[in-house]
């Protein structure tokens, strides 16, 4: 069959639909729902822009690969490479996230990977723990193994004030106004925009978002005291 323009996106668009919905079509030992993720990554209601990345990230044309081990399956996901935005989540807070594992991953596994790439994430600091983890028993076809991440970052601003930008281009010059303005009012362009400035405030608060003199006393009281070292 010859390619259509739109083939590659749509590939990516089924594969992480799957990866989405693979938990309630197949068992597995951490299987999640869309309320799991719902209730699970999202701190705030206004700032619920999850960010997609897919591991192994491949295109239909290019369908073989060398299956990467676990560790490097997690690692991968949250790579800049692997997002399907133009972003880089590692390089901005994380809220929550949740890394749904599709294949032969056990629990075991899964943390351990996961606790060797924590250290190089921004985690919010009254939610250190911010991953929800997802095990699906079984894998995509011609796959080991495959990772859905779901960011809750707030590299979103970023994505979201470019959007802003191209609005204000096509509207200062009146780009299709005409469409929308036999059915609304024109003054919900300026509402909706906004709104939307007002979500790039808050995502770009929480980032430099610090604990105060109080809330570093309590996290130093629930802190678990240092092991002692045995003699």
């Amino acid at each position: 069959r010859r390619a259509r323009a739109f083939d590659g996106m749509n590939n990516l668009v089924a594969h992480a639909l799957c990866g989405l919905t693979a938990s309630v079509r197949f068992p597995g030992a951490l299987n999640t729902d869309l309320a799991d993720l719902t209730s699970n990554l999202v701190p705030f209601p206004k700032m619920h822009f999850l960010l997609p990345a897919l591991a192994p990230l491949y295109s239909a044309a290019t369908a073989r690969y060398q299956p990467a081990k676990l560790d490097a399956l997690i690692s991968e996901g949250l790579a800049p490479h692997s997002q399907l935005t133009t972003s880089d989540p590692r390089r901005h807070r994380y809220l929550a996230c949740g890394l749904l594992l599709r294949g032969d991953a056990t629990a075991s596994d899964a943390h351990r990977a996961l606790s060797q790439a924590k250290p190089q994430l921004s985690l919010p600091w009254w939610n250190p723990d911010a991953f929800k983890m997802g095990l699906c028993a079984a894998p995509p076809v011609g796959q080991p193994h495959a990772l859905l991440a779901l960011s809750n970052n707030c590299a979103t601003a970023g994505i979201l004030e470019a959007m802003v930008g191209r609005f204000d281009q096509l509207y200062r010059r009146g780009a299709h106004v005409h469409h929308f303005t036999r059915y609304m009012d024109s003054s919900r362009f300026d509402e909706a925009r906004e709104g939307l400035c007002g979500l790039i405030d808050a995502y770009r608060g929480v980032q430099h978002l610090e604990p105060s003199p109080h809330a570093q006393e309590l996290m130093a009281q629930l802190a678990p005291p240092p092991a002692r070292a045995a003699r």
